[in-house]
Protein backbone atom coordinates (compact mmCIF):
# COMPACT_ATOMS: atom_id res chain seq x y z
CA UNK A 1 0.00 0.00 0.00
CA UNK A 2 1.26 3.35 -0.72
CA UNK A 3 1.21 6.47 1.40
CA UNK A 4 -1.10 9.52 0.28
CA UNK A 5 1.49 13.27 0.40
CA UNK A 6 0.83 15.50 2.89
CA UNK A 7 -1.24 18.51 1.56
CA UNK A 8 -1.75 20.06 4.76
CA UNK A 9 -0.24 23.95 4.93
CA UNK A 10 1.26 25.05 8.08
CA UNK A 11 -0.54 27.89 9.93
CA UNK A 12 1.22 31.62 9.06
CA UNK A 13 2.96 32.86 12.24
CA UNK A 14 2.41 36.65 13.37
CA UNK A 15 5.27 38.01 12.73
CA UNK A 16 5.14 37.00 8.38
CA UNK A 17 4.00 40.02 5.90
CA UNK A 18 2.00 38.11 3.61
CA UNK A 19 1.13 40.57 0.48
CA UNK A 20 -1.97 40.73 -1.09
CA UNK A 21 -2.37 40.19 -5.12
CA UNK A 22 -3.62 43.99 -6.15
CA UNK A 23 -0.82 45.42 -3.85
CA UNK A 24 1.75 43.44 -6.07
CA UNK A 25 0.32 44.75 -9.23
CA UNK A 26 -0.16 48.22 -8.00
CA UNK A 27 3.96 48.34 -7.15
CA UNK A 28 4.73 46.75 -10.50
CA UNK A 29 2.61 49.86 -12.06
CA UNK A 30 4.13 52.07 -10.28
CA UNK A 31 7.86 50.72 -11.14
CA UNK A 32 6.79 51.32 -15.09
CA UNK A 33 5.04 54.71 -14.34
CA UNK A 34 8.91 55.61 -12.79
CA UNK A 35 10.59 54.16 -15.77
CA UNK A 36 8.56 55.66 -18.78
CA UNK A 37 8.77 59.02 -16.62
CA UNK A 38 12.40 58.97 -16.43
CA UNK A 39 12.37 58.43 -20.76
CA UNK A 40 9.94 61.31 -21.24
CA UNK A 41 12.15 63.66 -19.43
CA UNK A 42 15.09 62.22 -21.09
CA UNK A 43 13.65 62.93 -24.27
CA UNK A 44 12.23 66.42 -23.29
CA UNK A 45 15.11 67.96 -21.42
CA UNK A 46 17.58 65.82 -23.35
CA UNK A 47 16.73 65.33 -27.37
CA UNK A 48 13.71 67.67 -27.84
CA UNK A 49 14.46 70.62 -26.10
CA UNK A 50 18.57 69.85 -26.65
CA UNK A 51 17.37 69.62 -30.28
CA UNK A 52 15.32 72.84 -30.72
CA UNK A 53 18.24 74.56 -28.77
CA UNK A 54 20.67 72.93 -31.42
CA UNK A 55 18.37 74.59 -34.65
CA UNK A 56 17.99 77.49 -32.91
CA UNK A 57 21.45 78.27 -32.59
CA UNK A 58 22.03 77.07 -35.76
CA UNK A 59 24.23 73.87 -35.18
CA UNK A 60 22.04 71.03 -36.74
CA UNK A 61 22.02 73.39 -39.99
CA UNK A 62 25.62 73.52 -39.89
CA UNK A 63 26.12 69.90 -39.70
CA UNK A 64 23.79 68.89 -42.41
CA UNK A 65 25.02 71.80 -44.87
CA UNK A 66 28.46 70.76 -44.25
CA UNK A 67 27.60 67.10 -45.40
CA UNK A 68 25.74 67.83 -48.19
CA UNK A 69 28.19 70.79 -49.30
CA UNK A 70 31.28 68.15 -48.80
CA UNK A 71 29.09 65.08 -51.12
CA UNK A 72 28.63 68.31 -53.57
CA UNK A 73 32.17 69.58 -53.71
CA UNK A 74 33.20 65.80 -54.13
CA UNK A 75 30.92 65.45 -57.19
CA UNK A 76 31.50 68.84 -58.55
CA UNK A 77 34.88 68.10 -58.54
CA UNK A 78 34.33 65.23 -61.55
CA UNK A 79 34.21 67.88 -64.18
CA UNK A 80 38.19 68.79 -63.23
CA UNK A 81 39.11 65.27 -62.38
CA UNK A 82 41.12 62.58 -64.52
CA UNK A 83 39.93 60.35 -66.27
CA UNK A 84 40.07 57.52 -63.64
CA UNK A 85 38.51 59.31 -60.90
CA UNK A 86 35.93 60.20 -63.61
CA UNK A 87 35.58 56.52 -64.62
CA UNK A 88 35.52 55.02 -60.73
CA UNK A 89 32.56 57.31 -59.65
CA UNK A 90 30.85 55.73 -62.65
CA UNK A 91 31.39 51.79 -61.89
CA UNK A 92 30.45 53.19 -57.94
CA UNK A 93 27.87 55.59 -58.84
CA UNK A 94 25.07 53.86 -56.80
CA UNK A 95 27.09 54.19 -53.83
CA UNK A 96 28.89 57.26 -54.66
CA UNK A 97 25.67 59.53 -55.58
CA UNK A 98 23.95 57.39 -52.66
CA UNK A 99 23.37 60.45 -50.89
CA UNK A 100 20.85 61.51 -53.22
CA UNK A 101 17.28 61.09 -52.23
CA UNK A 102 15.55 63.04 -55.25
CA UNK A 103 14.73 60.49 -58.27
CA UNK A 104 14.74 63.92 -60.45
CA UNK A 105 18.27 65.19 -58.99
CA UNK A 106 20.12 61.39 -59.42
CA UNK A 107 19.40 61.66 -62.83
CA UNK A 108 20.52 64.90 -63.23
CA UNK A 109 23.54 64.29 -61.89
CA UNK A 110 24.11 61.06 -63.73
CA UNK A 111 23.55 62.96 -66.44
CA UNK A 112 26.14 65.14 -65.79
CA UNK A 113 29.09 62.81 -65.10
CA UNK A 114 27.67 60.54 -68.01
CA UNK A 115 28.35 64.36 -70.23
CA UNK A 116 31.48 64.93 -68.77
CA UNK A 117 33.14 61.29 -69.77
CA UNK A 118 31.44 62.04 -73.12
CA UNK A 119 33.46 65.14 -73.29
CA UNK A 120 36.25 63.39 -72.89
CA UNK A 121 35.44 60.95 -75.73
CA UNK A 122 35.30 58.23 -72.92
CA UNK A 123 31.39 57.69 -74.65
CA UNK A 124 31.73 54.15 -74.21
CA UNK A 125 32.04 54.26 -70.86
CA UNK A 126 29.49 56.75 -70.65
CA UNK A 127 26.89 54.64 -72.47
CA UNK A 128 25.62 51.91 -69.49
CA UNK A 129 24.59 55.64 -67.55
CA UNK A 130 23.04 57.12 -70.12
CA UNK A 131 21.05 54.01 -71.17
CA UNK A 132 20.19 53.78 -67.39
CA UNK A 133 18.96 57.18 -67.39
CA UNK A 134 17.22 57.66 -70.43
CA UNK A 135 13.08 57.44 -70.14
CA UNK A 136 11.47 54.92 -72.26
CA UNK A 137 10.81 56.22 -75.99
CA UNK A 138 7.08 57.00 -75.13
CA UNK A 139 8.29 59.09 -72.25
CA UNK A 140 10.76 60.86 -73.89
CA UNK A 141 11.13 64.75 -73.97
CA UNK A 142 13.11 67.08 -76.03
CA UNK A 143 15.50 67.47 -73.40
CA UNK A 144 16.74 63.81 -73.19
CA UNK A 145 16.02 63.67 -77.47
CA UNK A 146 18.76 66.14 -77.39
CA UNK A 147 21.16 64.51 -74.91
CA UNK A 148 20.43 61.34 -76.69
CA UNK A 149 21.59 62.98 -80.11
CA UNK A 150 24.97 64.62 -77.85
CA UNK A 151 25.73 60.50 -77.18
CA UNK A 152 24.53 60.01 -80.92
CA UNK A 153 27.09 62.45 -82.32
CA UNK A 154 29.68 61.73 -80.00
CA UNK A 155 29.47 57.76 -81.38
CA UNK A 156 29.85 59.14 -84.68
CA UNK A 157 32.84 60.52 -84.13
CA UNK A 158 34.34 58.00 -83.00
CA UNK A 159 33.10 55.43 -85.92
CA UNK A 160 30.42 53.08 -83.76
CA UNK A 161 27.77 52.56 -86.26
CA UNK A 162 25.68 50.56 -84.26
CA UNK A 163 25.85 52.19 -81.35
CA UNK A 164 25.33 55.42 -83.06
CA UNK A 165 22.31 53.94 -84.65
CA UNK A 166 20.88 52.99 -81.33
CA UNK A 167 20.36 56.72 -80.29
CA UNK A 168 19.59 57.82 -83.74
CA UNK A 169 16.54 55.59 -83.86
CA UNK A 170 15.31 57.13 -79.90
CA UNK A 171 15.95 60.73 -81.49
CA UNK A 172 13.88 60.27 -84.73
CA UNK A 173 11.11 57.97 -83.21
CA UNK A 174 10.34 61.21 -81.11
CA UNK A 175 10.31 63.49 -84.05
CA UNK A 176 7.73 61.32 -86.45
CA UNK A 177 5.61 61.56 -83.58
CA UNK A 178 5.68 65.26 -83.54
CA UNK A 179 5.55 65.66 -87.32
CA UNK A 180 8.64 67.67 -87.14
CA UNK A 181 9.83 67.25 -90.73
CA UNK A 182 13.23 69.04 -90.62
CA UNK A 183 14.79 67.17 -87.31
CA UNK A 184 13.82 63.88 -89.34
CA UNK A 185 15.95 64.84 -92.45
CA UNK A 186 18.57 66.42 -90.11
CA UNK A 187 19.08 62.97 -88.48
CA UNK A 188 18.34 61.49 -91.72
CA UNK A 189 21.19 63.21 -93.43
CA UNK A 190 23.91 62.82 -90.03
CA UNK A 191 23.10 59.06 -90.24
CA UNK A 192 23.89 59.37 -94.12
CA UNK A 193 27.28 61.07 -93.38
CA UNK A 194 28.11 57.89 -91.45
CA UNK A 195 27.16 54.95 -93.16
CA UNK A 196 29.39 56.28 -95.91
CA UNK A 197 32.22 56.85 -93.43
CA UNK A 198 32.23 53.32 -91.17
CA UNK A 199 30.13 51.15 -94.06
CA UNK A 200 32.90 49.78 -96.29
CA UNK A 201 30.98 46.82 -97.65
CA UNK A 202 29.62 48.17 -100.73
CA UNK A 203 26.62 45.57 -101.41
CA UNK A 204 25.64 46.32 -97.73
CA UNK A 205 26.21 50.21 -98.32
CA UNK A 206 24.15 49.88 -101.61
CA UNK A 207 20.99 48.07 -99.25
CA UNK A 208 21.65 50.64 -96.38
CA UNK A 209 20.99 53.44 -98.95
CA UNK A 210 18.05 52.24 -100.32
CA UNK A 211 16.47 52.05 -97.34
CA UNK A 212 17.51 55.99 -96.44
CA UNK A 213 16.13 56.63 -99.73
CA UNK A 214 12.80 55.07 -99.16
CA UNK A 215 12.96 57.26 -95.63
CA UNK A 216 13.66 59.98 -97.31
CA UNK A 217 11.08 59.46 -100.02
CA UNK A 218 8.75 59.03 -96.69
CA UNK A 219 9.29 62.47 -95.53
CA UNK A 220 7.72 64.32 -98.39
CA UNK A 221 8.62 67.20 -100.04
CA UNK A 222 11.08 68.12 -97.82
CA UNK A 223 13.01 64.89 -98.39
CA UNK A 224 13.45 65.10 -101.97
CA UNK A 225 16.40 66.96 -102.02
CA UNK A 226 18.01 64.26 -99.44
CA UNK A 227 16.68 61.45 -101.54
CA UNK A 228 18.43 62.81 -104.51
CA UNK A 229 21.65 63.12 -102.82
CA UNK A 230 21.24 59.32 -101.76
CA UNK A 231 20.55 58.26 -105.57
CA UNK A 232 23.80 60.20 -106.32
CA UNK A 233 26.03 58.11 -103.74
CA UNK A 234 24.14 54.89 -104.84
CA UNK A 235 25.55 56.22 -108.53
CA UNK A 236 28.66 56.76 -107.38
CA UNK A 237 28.80 53.21 -105.66
CA UNK A 238 27.93 51.83 -108.66
CA UNK A 239 30.56 53.72 -111.24
CA UNK A 240 33.26 52.46 -108.69
CA UNK A 241 32.61 49.01 -109.94
CA UNK A 242 33.27 49.52 -113.62
CA UNK A 243 31.31 47.08 -115.05
CA UNK A 244 29.02 47.72 -118.03
CA UNK A 245 26.12 46.54 -115.64
CA UNK A 246 27.16 48.61 -112.86
CA UNK A 247 27.65 51.50 -115.11
CA UNK A 248 23.86 51.64 -116.61
CA UNK A 249 22.34 51.25 -112.84
CA UNK A 250 24.61 54.68 -111.54
CA UNK A 251 23.26 56.07 -114.55
CA UNK A 252 19.81 54.99 -113.66
CA UNK A 253 20.27 56.55 -110.15
CA UNK A 254 22.28 59.82 -111.29
CA UNK A 255 18.70 60.01 -114.27
CA UNK A 256 15.99 59.73 -110.99
CA UNK A 257 18.15 61.83 -108.76
CA UNK A 258 17.83 64.49 -112.14
CA UNK A 259 14.15 64.11 -111.78
CA UNK A 260 13.50 64.52 -108.00
CA UNK A 261 14.81 68.15 -107.82
CA UNK A 262 16.65 70.87 -110.00
CA UNK A 263 20.34 70.67 -110.69
CA UNK A 264 20.35 73.72 -109.18
CA UNK A 265 19.01 73.14 -105.99
CA UNK A 266 21.61 70.87 -104.98
CA UNK A 267 25.02 71.25 -105.82
CA UNK A 268 25.55 67.39 -104.95
CA UNK A 269 23.86 67.08 -108.28
CA UNK A 270 26.57 68.64 -110.11
CA UNK A 271 28.36 65.50 -110.30
CA UNK A 272 24.97 63.44 -111.70
CA UNK A 273 24.99 65.99 -114.18
CA UNK A 274 28.44 64.78 -115.54
CA UNK A 275 27.50 61.72 -115.49
CA UNK A 276 24.27 61.81 -117.62
CA UNK A 277 26.33 63.78 -119.41
CA UNK A 278 28.64 61.48 -120.41
CA UNK A 279 25.98 58.65 -120.90
CA UNK A 280 24.12 60.82 -123.19
CA UNK A 281 27.77 61.33 -125.10
CA UNK A 282 28.21 57.44 -125.41
CA UNK A 283 24.53 57.05 -126.45
CA UNK A 284 25.41 60.11 -129.31
CA UNK A 285 23.20 62.43 -128.16
CA UNK A 286 26.06 64.88 -128.10
CA UNK A 287 23.65 68.06 -127.79
CA UNK A 288 21.98 67.34 -124.53
CA UNK A 289 25.47 65.48 -123.88
CA UNK A 290 27.30 69.06 -123.96
CA UNK A 291 24.52 70.97 -122.15
CA UNK A 292 24.71 68.41 -119.25
CA UNK A 293 28.64 68.13 -119.02
CA UNK A 294 29.02 72.33 -119.08
CA UNK A 295 26.40 72.80 -116.59
CA UNK A 296 27.90 70.05 -114.36
CA UNK A 297 31.02 71.43 -114.89
CA UNK A 298 30.14 74.89 -114.06
CA UNK A 299 28.72 74.23 -110.68
CA UNK A 300 31.06 71.69 -109.25
CA UNK A 301 33.07 74.90 -108.26
CA UNK A 302 36.41 73.50 -106.14
CA UNK A 303 34.81 71.05 -104.41
CA UNK A 304 37.88 68.33 -103.68
CA UNK A 305 35.09 65.69 -103.96
CA UNK A 306 33.88 67.06 -107.50
CA UNK A 307 37.36 66.37 -108.98
CA UNK A 308 36.82 63.13 -110.71
CA UNK A 309 33.42 64.30 -112.42
CA UNK A 310 35.31 67.64 -113.28
CA UNK A 311 37.64 65.12 -114.71
CA UNK A 312 35.48 63.04 -116.89
CA UNK A 313 33.43 66.31 -117.78
CA UNK A 314 36.58 67.64 -119.46
CA UNK A 315 37.71 64.33 -121.06
CA UNK A 316 34.43 64.18 -122.50
CA UNK A 317 34.05 67.31 -123.69
CA UNK A 318 37.49 67.46 -125.36
CA UNK A 319 36.12 64.25 -126.96
CA UNK A 320 33.24 66.48 -128.68
CA UNK A 321 35.10 69.29 -129.28
CA UNK A 322 37.79 66.90 -130.87
CA UNK A 323 34.67 65.47 -133.29
CA UNK A 324 33.77 69.01 -133.96
CA UNK A 325 36.72 69.89 -135.47
CA UNK A 326 38.03 72.20 -132.54
CA UNK A 327 41.32 70.41 -131.55
CA UNK A 328 42.81 73.15 -129.99
CA UNK A 329 40.05 73.81 -127.74
CA UNK A 330 40.32 69.89 -126.57
CA UNK A 331 43.84 70.13 -125.80
CA UNK A 332 42.89 72.87 -123.60
CA UNK A 333 40.51 71.42 -121.67
CA UNK A 334 43.06 68.24 -121.39
CA UNK A 335 45.88 70.58 -119.94
CA UNK A 336 43.03 71.61 -117.80
CA UNK A 337 42.24 68.46 -116.67
CA UNK A 338 46.20 67.63 -116.33
CA UNK A 339 46.23 70.30 -113.62
CA UNK A 340 43.15 69.10 -111.53
CA UNK A 341 44.38 65.74 -111.34
CA UNK A 342 47.74 66.64 -110.34
CA UNK A 343 46.56 67.13 -107.10
CA UNK A 344 43.54 65.03 -106.92
CA UNK A 345 44.98 61.62 -108.75
CA UNK A 346 47.16 59.31 -107.48
CA UNK A 347 50.57 58.92 -109.70
CA UNK A 348 49.53 54.63 -109.91
CA UNK A 349 45.82 55.57 -111.10
CA UNK A 350 44.83 54.81 -114.65
CA UNK A 351 43.10 58.11 -115.12
CA UNK A 352 46.65 59.22 -115.98
CA UNK A 353 47.12 56.69 -118.82
CA UNK A 354 43.90 57.80 -120.24
CA UNK A 355 44.60 61.47 -119.84
CA UNK A 356 48.00 61.19 -121.92
CA UNK A 357 46.61 58.36 -124.89
CA UNK A 358 44.04 61.09 -125.42
CA UNK A 359 46.08 64.33 -125.44
CA UNK A 360 48.88 62.80 -127.48
CA UNK A 361 46.22 61.72 -130.52
CA UNK A 362 44.99 64.93 -130.20
CA UNK A 363 48.89 66.53 -130.63
CA UNK A 364 49.45 63.68 -133.40
CA UNK A 365 46.18 65.34 -135.14
CA UNK A 366 47.18 68.54 -134.34
CA UNK A 367 50.79 67.35 -136.14
CA UNK A 368 52.60 68.14 -133.16
CA UNK A 369 54.62 65.03 -133.43
CA UNK A 370 57.16 65.77 -129.99
CA UNK A 371 54.21 66.51 -127.98
CA UNK A 372 52.45 63.82 -128.97
CA UNK A 373 55.17 61.18 -128.49
CA UNK A 374 56.06 62.60 -125.12
CA UNK A 375 52.03 62.49 -124.15
CA UNK A 376 52.19 58.57 -125.87
CA UNK A 377 55.38 57.74 -123.52
CA UNK A 378 53.86 59.23 -120.34
CA UNK A 379 50.95 57.23 -121.16
CA UNK A 380 52.89 53.74 -121.79
CA UNK A 381 55.03 54.72 -118.45
CA UNK A 382 51.60 54.84 -116.10
CA UNK A 383 50.23 51.33 -117.43
CA UNK A 384 51.48 49.42 -114.13
CA UNK A 385 50.57 45.73 -114.03
CA UNK A 386 47.97 46.72 -116.67
CA UNK A 387 49.00 45.22 -120.09
CA UNK A 388 45.88 46.00 -121.64
CA UNK A 389 46.61 49.80 -121.19
CA UNK A 390 49.48 49.69 -123.31
CA UNK A 391 47.71 48.98 -126.43
CA UNK A 392 45.94 52.41 -127.51
CA UNK A 393 49.52 54.57 -126.83
CA UNK A 394 51.80 51.71 -128.66
CA UNK A 395 49.98 52.11 -131.81
CA UNK A 396 49.80 55.93 -131.37
CA UNK A 397 53.60 56.17 -130.56
CA UNK A 398 54.23 54.22 -133.80
CA UNK A 399 52.27 56.77 -135.87
CA UNK A 400 54.71 59.14 -134.07
CA UNK A 401 57.60 56.94 -135.57
CA UNK A 402 56.45 57.24 -139.01
CA UNK A 403 56.10 60.82 -139.11
CA UNK A 404 60.12 61.06 -138.19
CA UNK A 405 60.73 58.26 -140.77
CA UNK A 406 61.16 55.61 -138.36
CA UNK A 407 59.46 52.40 -139.58
CA UNK A 408 61.17 49.51 -138.22
CA UNK A 409 60.84 51.12 -134.78
CA UNK A 410 57.10 51.73 -135.78
CA UNK A 411 56.50 48.48 -136.85
CA UNK A 412 58.19 47.13 -133.73
CA UNK A 413 55.31 49.22 -131.88
CA UNK A 414 52.62 48.02 -133.85
CA UNK A 415 53.48 43.84 -133.71
CA UNK A 416 53.35 44.72 -129.42
CA UNK A 417 49.58 46.11 -130.21
CA UNK A 418 48.62 43.87 -132.35
CA UNK A 419 49.76 40.98 -129.62
CA UNK A 420 48.01 42.78 -126.88
CA UNK A 421 44.74 43.41 -129.08
CA UNK A 422 44.49 39.79 -130.10
CA UNK A 423 44.89 38.52 -126.48
CA UNK A 424 42.79 41.60 -124.15
CA UNK A 425 40.50 43.06 -126.96
CA UNK A 426 39.45 40.60 -129.77
CA UNK A 427 35.97 41.32 -130.23
CA UNK A 428 37.07 44.86 -131.18
CA UNK A 429 37.61 44.22 -135.14
CA UNK A 430 37.63 47.64 -136.27
CA UNK A 431 41.05 48.36 -133.91
CA UNK A 432 42.37 45.11 -134.63
CA UNK A 433 41.62 46.47 -139.05
CA UNK A 434 43.12 49.75 -138.34
CA UNK A 435 46.48 48.28 -136.68
CA UNK A 436 46.55 45.61 -139.16
CA UNK A 437 46.37 48.50 -141.93
CA UNK A 438 49.31 50.94 -140.38
CA UNK A 439 51.56 47.66 -140.36
CA UNK A 440 50.63 46.82 -143.91
CA UNK A 441 51.34 50.73 -144.64
CA UNK A 442 54.91 50.01 -143.12
CA UNK A 443 55.57 46.79 -145.46
CA UNK A 444 54.54 48.76 -148.56
CA UNK A 445 57.16 51.42 -148.07
CA UNK A 446 59.78 49.45 -147.08
CA UNK A 447 59.05 47.58 -150.40
CA UNK A 448 57.62 44.08 -148.87
CA UNK A 449 55.35 44.03 -151.64
CA UNK A 450 53.70 40.60 -150.58
CA UNK A 451 53.34 41.08 -146.80
CA UNK A 452 51.90 44.54 -147.43
CA UNK A 453 48.92 42.63 -149.59
CA UNK A 454 48.46 39.81 -146.84
CA UNK A 455 48.23 42.72 -144.47
CA UNK A 456 46.04 44.87 -146.42
CA UNK A 457 43.90 41.54 -146.70
CA UNK A 458 43.87 40.96 -143.31
CA UNK A 459 42.78 44.44 -142.42
CA UNK A 460 40.17 44.79 -144.72
CA UNK A 461 38.68 41.19 -143.58
CA UNK A 462 38.70 43.07 -139.80
CA UNK A 463 37.12 45.76 -141.28
CA UNK A 464 34.13 44.54 -142.84
CA UNK A 465 33.70 42.42 -140.26
CA UNK A 466 33.06 45.13 -137.93
CA UNK A 467 29.69 46.23 -140.02
CA UNK A 468 31.64 49.31 -141.57
CA UNK A 469 31.36 48.32 -144.98
CA UNK A 470 31.83 51.79 -146.63
CA UNK A 471 34.27 53.18 -144.40
CA UNK A 472 37.03 55.37 -145.92
CA UNK A 473 39.40 52.78 -144.40
CA UNK A 474 38.17 49.65 -145.98
CA UNK A 475 37.63 51.52 -149.49
CA UNK A 476 41.30 52.67 -148.93
CA UNK A 477 42.52 49.01 -147.82
CA UNK A 478 40.74 47.09 -150.43
CA UNK A 479 42.22 49.46 -153.25
CA UNK A 480 46.05 49.14 -151.71
CA UNK A 481 45.50 45.27 -151.79
CA UNK A 482 44.20 45.49 -154.89
CA UNK A 483 46.85 47.73 -156.22
CA UNK A 484 49.77 45.22 -154.43
CA UNK A 485 48.36 42.36 -155.87
CA UNK A 486 48.45 43.30 -159.12
CA UNK A 487 52.23 44.60 -158.85
CA UNK A 488 52.26 40.71 -157.56
CA UNK A 489 50.81 39.87 -160.81
CA UNK A 490 48.45 37.24 -159.16
CA UNK A 491 45.77 38.35 -161.59
CA UNK A 492 42.85 36.62 -160.12
CA UNK A 493 43.15 37.48 -156.55
CA UNK A 494 43.83 41.44 -158.30
CA UNK A 495 40.66 40.89 -160.23
CA UNK A 496 38.04 39.47 -157.32
CA UNK A 497 39.33 42.82 -155.36
CA UNK A 498 38.63 45.25 -158.42
CA UNK A 499 35.32 43.58 -159.54
CA UNK A 500 34.44 44.24 -155.10
CA UNK A 501 34.91 47.94 -154.85
CA UNK A 502 32.85 48.60 -158.61
CA UNK A 503 30.25 47.26 -156.81
CA UNK A 504 30.92 48.69 -153.32
CA UNK A 505 30.77 52.23 -155.34
CA UNK A 506 28.38 52.65 -157.87
CA UNK A 507 28.05 55.95 -157.67
CA UNK A 508 32.08 57.13 -157.99
CA UNK A 509 32.36 57.69 -161.55
CA UNK A 510 36.03 58.94 -161.21
CA UNK A 511 37.08 55.89 -158.98
CA UNK A 512 35.11 53.49 -161.42
CA UNK A 513 37.13 54.56 -164.25
CA UNK A 514 40.29 53.67 -162.41
CA UNK A 515 38.61 50.38 -161.48
CA UNK A 516 37.53 49.12 -164.66
CA UNK A 517 40.95 49.82 -166.56
CA UNK A 518 42.74 48.00 -163.30
CA UNK A 519 40.12 45.09 -164.21
CA UNK A 520 40.55 44.75 -167.97
CA UNK A 521 44.23 44.43 -167.13
CA UNK A 522 43.80 41.76 -164.51
CA UNK A 523 41.41 39.83 -167.07
CA UNK A 524 43.86 40.29 -170.06
CA UNK A 525 46.59 38.77 -168.35
CA UNK A 526 44.43 35.62 -167.76
CA UNK A 527 42.64 36.26 -164.66
CA UNK A 528 39.93 33.78 -163.59
CA UNK A 529 36.93 34.85 -161.64
CA UNK A 530 34.83 32.20 -159.53
CA UNK A 531 31.90 30.50 -161.28
CA UNK A 532 29.76 32.22 -159.38
CA UNK A 533 30.85 36.01 -160.61
CA UNK A 534 29.37 37.19 -164.22
CA UNK A 535 30.40 40.06 -165.93
CA UNK A 536 28.75 41.75 -168.98
CA UNK A 537 29.92 44.85 -170.37
CA UNK A 538 32.59 45.50 -167.69
CA UNK A 539 35.08 47.19 -169.77
CA UNK A 540 33.07 49.66 -171.22
CA UNK A 541 33.67 52.87 -169.33
CA UNK A 542 30.41 53.89 -166.94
Amino acid sequence: MHSQPDTHQPEPREDDLVLRPIVKYIAIGLGVATLLGVEYATYRFGVQRGYAEGVASGEVMKSVNDRAIEHLRHFMQASSADDSFLLQEARNHRDSLAWIQDDTVRQEALWTLAQALITRGLTQDADPLVREILPPAEQATSLWVRRALVTARAYASEKYYAETTHYYDYADAFYKKNNDVTQCLNILSERLALLQSTITDPEQLQKELSQYADRAAALGEKGRELKAGILVNKGRLYREQGTAIALEKANRCFEQALQEVNPEQLPDLASAAVCVGSLLLEKGDKERAATMLRDGLRRLGDSPSGAPYMLLALRDLARLEQENGNIDMALALLYRAEGIASTHEPENSSFWNCLYDQRGWLNLQRENYRAAQLDFENALARTGENVALRAQPLEGVAHCCLSQGLNDKAAEYLTECLKIREAHFSADSAALGRVWLSLARIHDMSGAVQQAADAYGEGARLLESADNMQSPELIDALFARAYALTQLKQWTAAAIVWDSLKKRLPDDHERQHEIAAQFRACTAKGAVLPSEVEHGEEDEEP
